[in-house]
């Protein structure tokens, strides 16, 4: 066998040493790194020391996804040979109702006549919005239930706000931050982090004029949100934590502030997970989950589906995050799916757990997970970035992937 060329060894060296300084930088040990990226400790450690070749695009995306790299170049600069590689979401599935709410949120309310009854409209309108929250948590189709919907609520959130009398303007504007609301949860779903952002934005601001501070706490759940869709941790985490600090003086009188509360934490948590400082992540989650304690066992939040269920979620996915695949399985067979609330959350807590379970070595149970996950909402995995990599990675790692994973790949629109 003809030995490879020193040149060769050489950039698998420098390659080594760039994945490793990236590496410590994020604070990773190689055994959670490795599990993150799905691969062994001992093949995380041949490629630190130039040993093991990246030679394969979906490996060296999925490491740079992990050590928090866009950039290709930063990991193989030389082999690019001065060509630039960005990883980029150009191929994600768009919701058909995404360019109809793009239009609404960048077009102004232009005057038109005023409208009458406007008390009687705001509580049509706030009707209008507690029936499109049910038919999110409750349908089998969650997305296309609120996408059908998410355009008309806003035109018309806008224009009553728009014609209303000024002494009617804090109730608008409360509407308007509900409704706003609702976008930004949709649009965050089906993959539109920008868009999102966007809406949250609008939905703070608008709860910033009614000096409410419960809805001001919700926006800002909804903006944190918003930050995380963008990988904006340091962001996420700022907004959930000065909201936190803004509703500790309601907490003593009121259960909805408490959910709220607890509904922060556990965003709190996930990004400090996501941060890989497991330490500070269950801290959080541990304020969270007393909170639910506190509520009861038949508290769930219509808005975050804060409840005792989704604390128990949480969990799951905070061991995922930090590289810890055999707790996050041991979690969740603690968690009776059927008592979450919401087919979504179902859904992406499914999701959760098949990443786990992958990482884990557990292909045939990750495959389980899936296939339930799509029972309960086949648009999550459709439109969920981490699930299409989930079933890339079984595919990739399969020399004969079986008919029922490819036939979940064409489900979940990987493969055509």
């Amino acid at each position: 066998m003809a030995a490879e060329p020193s040149e060769d060894r050489g950039l698998d060296r420098s390659v080594g040493q760039r994945v490793r300084a990236l590496r410590l930088r994020k604070g990773l040990g190689l055994r959670a790194c490795a599990e993150l990226c799905g691969r062994t400790e001992e093949w995380l450690r041949q490629v630190e020391r130039g040993e093991q070749r990246l030679d394969k695009l979906s490996t060296l995306v999925s490491l740079a996804g992990v050590l928090g790299v866009r950039d290709l170049g930063l990991i193989v600069e030389e082999r690019l040979q001065g060509m630039t590689c960005v990883v980029s979401d150009g191929s994600r599935l768009r919701h058909e109702a995404v360019p109809a709410i793009r239009k609404v949120i960048s077009m102004p309310i232009y005057p038109i006549e005023t409208i009458s009854e406007v008390p009687a409209k705001i509580e049509s309108m706030r009707r209008r919005l507690t029936m499109a929250w049910s038919m999110w948590h409750m349908s089998a189709r969650p997305y296309t239930a609120l996408g059908g919907v998410a355009p008309g609520l806003l035109t018309d959130a806008l224009a009553l706000h728009r014609t209303a009398e000024p002494k009617e303007r804090r109730k608008t504007w409360a509407i308007l931050a509900e409704t706003f609301q609702l976008a930004q949860r949709f649009l965050y779903c089906v993959g539109e982090p920008e868009l999102a952002a966007r809406a949250a934005d609008r939905a703070l601001l608008a709860a910033e004029e009614t000096d409410d501070r419960l809805l001001m706490a919700l926006s800002a759940w909804t903006s944190t949100m918003a930050a995380l869709g963008r990988s904006e941790i340091e962001e996420a985490r700022d907004v959930a934590e000065c909201a936190v600090h803004h509703l500790e003086p309601e907490l003593s009188s009121s259960k909805a502030a408490l959910s709220v509360w607890g509904s922060l934490h556990l965003f709190t948590a996930i990004a400090y997970a996501k941060s890989r400082r497991p330490a500070d992540a269950w801290r959080h989650w541990d304020r969270a989950r007393d909170a639910a304690i506190a509520l009861g066992a038949a508290h769930h939040n219509p808005l975050t589906m804060f409840g005792q269920a989704n604390v128990g979620i949480y969990a799951v996915a905070i061991e995922v995050e930090t590289g810890r695949s055999g707790a996050a399985v041991d979690r969740a067979k603690a968690i009776e799916v059927s008592t979450i609330p919401s087919s979504n959350r179902r859904a992406q807590h499914l999701l959760d757990l098949a990443r786990g379970q992958l990482r884990h070595r557990d292909s045939d149970g990750a495959l389980a997970s899936l296939r339930l996950s799509e029972t309960h909402s086949a648009e999550t995995l459709m439109f969920s970035l981490p699930a299409k990599q989930t079933v890339i990675e079984m595919i990739e790692a399969s020399r004969r992937p079986s008919p029922t994973l490819l036939d979940l790949a064409v489900r979940a629109r990987v493969i055509a």
